[in-house]
């Protein structure tokens, strides 16, 4: 189980793959979906890579471009 944190994910990304990200906040498996917004409007951002790349997800749910990071995390904080 992974949890939500103060910083992205890092990972590699490989062309074909298919990702879907947690968009609710809710997931226990983050920042994979793990179909906890059923009980919400939220759905998962799902995504088919072209090329091979390393990305980097917010972990902080606060991204303005989630699910992506765009740095909010380093502005927040540390028991948040």
């Amino acid at each position: 189980m992974t949890k939500w944190k103060n910083e992205p994910f890092s990972m590699n990304v490989t062309a074909g793959d298919i990702k879907a990200f947690c968009m609710c906040g809710l997931s226990d498996n983050a920042p994979f979906c793990d179909g906890a917004h059923v009980t919400t409007d939220k759905k998962p951002h799902v995504e088919k890579f072209t090329e091979d790349k390393t990305i980097y997800i917010c972990g902080c749910r606060e991204s303005s471009k989630s699910p992506y990071c765009d740095g909010t995390h380093k502005t927040l904080s540390e028991t948040q």
